[in-house]
């Protein structure tokens, strides 16, 4: 799973993260119950929900093909 929100820390009520997520993978329909993440392989990590939670509930995990990249930025800079 790319997004983890812990339960425990979430704000009963918040909607930030399923407000910011330009992929719309978190969702929280119900403002009594915790985000929920429905589409966790379609998440961008762009660390959006991270950033924008006022209490540090949720966490992006990168992959391992993500963590150990040795792709060259200069592939996406038209460097090459």
């Amino acid at each position: 799973m790319s997004i983890l929100i812990d339960e425990k820390s979430c704000l009963d009520g918040c909607t930030i993260c399923d407000f910011f997520c330009p992929g719309d993978i978190i969702y929280r329909e119900e403002k009594d119950k915790v985000a929920e993440v429905r589409y966790p392989e379609e998440c961008w990590y762009c660390g959006i929900c991270v950033d924008r939670c006022p209490v540090d509930a949720v966490s992006v995990i990168f992959p391992d093909s993500m963590k150990n990249c040795t792709t060259s930025p200069e592939i996406y800079m038209g460097n090459i």
